[in-house]
């Protein structure tokens, strides 16, 4: 393997910086595609096409941050320093969602991986949230059949991805459903 790399780096022309780089026909990549695009299935451009004709990768723009029900979040308030926390459930440093535009892309799914819903599920807690707006919601690891209004991690990470679908969309309201009484022998169902 590593007398392959070696070949591949004595096989390229001066100025050629991609380490992927292969000789082909003349000076010419033999990954190239044409209109400066690459064969190799993790790059989408040639490297050195993209190099000459003076293209630089587009930065995404980060979507605006929203809480559990879809609403936009203000941006946090101007600070000297973004503050990074420890957090217990994730084993890396956090930094503040304010820090990196990507952070804050992300931040509305945090917690809510496979291994996190499975990590609540087996924690076995019911935990209340309070709304002025939709009242009390129960995050719960398994509906309970109680007269309340109930969720599950796997419903709000559906939620959640569903909002993501169509920006600019919100949860307005939050109603548990009466289960519909079956219908009576003769009468139209």
């Amino acid at each position: 393997m590593a007398a392959a790399a070696t070949q591949a780096t004595d096989d390229r022309p001066a100025g050629i910086t991609c380490e992927k780089y292969v000789r082909g026909e003349g000076k010419r990549c033999r990954h190239y595609l044409a209109n400066g695009g690459c064969a190799l299935p993790d790059e989408l451009m040639c490297v050195e096409w993209l190099k000459l004709n003076d293209h630089r990768p587009a930065r995404p723009e980060p979507a605006p941050a929203k809480d559990l029900f879809g609403n936009q979040v203000p941006p946090p308030p101007a600070s000297s320093k973004p503050k990074v926390t420890d957090s217990p459930s994730s084993p890396e440093p956090v930094a503040d969602a304010g820090s990196d535009p990507v952070a804050v892309a992300r931040s509305p799914l945090r917690g809510l991986t496979t291994e996190d819903v499975a990590s609540f599920k087996a924690l076995g807690v019911e935990v209340c949230l309070h709304s002025e707006a939709y009242g009390e919601l129960w995050l719960v690891p398994a509906y309970t059949g109680q007269p309340r209004k109930e969720i599950t991690p796997e419903h709000v990470a559906t939620i959640a991805r569903v909002l993501d679908a169509f920006p600019g969309s919100r949860v307005t309201a939050f109603e548990k459903q009466k289960p519909e009484a079956p219908a009576k022998e003769g009468s139209p169902a």
